[in-house]
């Protein structure tokens, strides 16, 4: 999701707005959407706006200088197996020193595409997809448990860009994910998928009615265009993931400073969803 961690990566989002009702969008036939009740500080399920990622989490004390920053929320790798950077920051008492100023979103890289990501990942064993992609929603969510996150959050899974003309592989991918959001409903979190617009993510719009496959809550897009707009979106109806859950990676690998702290990051605007109950469409926007 990271350049420096890979070609393609992500973040997520912040700046609290209140809280609105709207129409209920259509659930995936497949798999209607989770009945989860988010309390209120899961991570970023109500939340929407400006965020910033990191391939390592920083330290407390530079997150408490980016307080001066304009973003209030920050994307961090969680787990799995072909996480990249190392995160000597990342225990369950950062999240508690710096959850009450940022909300976090989890990310979770784990096996890549039989025929995608860097030759050196792990990947998907296709016969295997839908056991694996079990067994990573398992792994996710014990890690963010370990770190301390609540019950009802948001996890991304990063699936790096993969050859999308190859239909047995595009079908190993979509029955991996399926699984991973299955099992993260049941679970009682939400399921979201981060992957290029070009290079996955199109895949995932071309099955949204699907019966096949069970739908991710969200999608979170790379294209570095430094266009924001959540809308628009070449290849993928504004129809789709239309009640705020669509999250676009627009900038890459920029240098900022605040605090006297400089990060490299990417940047992001993302509005989180979801619904609290299927019948009531709920729509948290803020904080």
């Amino acid at each position: 999701m990271f350049r420096w961690s890979h070609s393609w990566r992500g973040a997520v989002a912040a700046a609290a707005v209140a809280s609105v009702t709207v129409g209920l969008a259509s659930p995936a036939l497949a798999e209607p959407s989770t009945s989860v009740s988010y309390r209120a500080q899961a991570s970023v399920t109500r939340f929407g706006g400006s965020a910033f990622d990191t391939c390592s989490a920083p330290s407390q004390a530079a997150m408490a200088a980016w307080g001066s920053s304009p973003y209030r929320a920050i994307g961090v790798y969680v787990g799995g197996v072909n996480r990249t950077c190392k995160q000597p920051a990342l225990t369950k008492g950062w999240v508690s020193a710096v959850s009450g100023r940022w909300q976090l979103l989890p990310i979770y890289k784990g096996l890549q595409a039989p025929c995608g990501g860097k030759p050196t990942d792990q990947k998907i064993t296709p016969s295997a997809a839908a056991s694996q992609g079990r067994s990573e929603a398992d792994r996710a969510t014990a890690s963010v448990s370990a770190l301390g996150m609540i019950n009802g959050s948001a996890i991304y899974y990063d699936m790096e860009n993969y050859a999308t003309t190859n239909a047995a592989c595009r079908t190993t991918v979509l029955t991996f994910l399926s699984a991973w959001t299955k099992e993260l409903h049941r679970l009682g979190y939400v399921s979201g998928v981060y992957e290029n617009l070009n290079l996955g993510a199109r895949d995932l719009a071309n099955v949204y009615t699907s019966a096949s496959y069970a739908r991710p809550d969200a999608l979170w897009i790379a294209r570095y265009d430094a266009n924001s707009s959540l809308t628009g979106w070449a290849g993928i109806a504004d129809s789709r993931w239309a009640v705020h859950q669509r999250a676009k990676q627009y900038r890459a690998e920029v240098r900022q400073t605040y605090g006297g702290v400089t990060n490299g990051i990417d940047i992001d605007l993302l509005f989180s969803h979801i619904f609290e109950t299927p019948m009531t469409a709920r729509i948290y926007v803020g904080g």
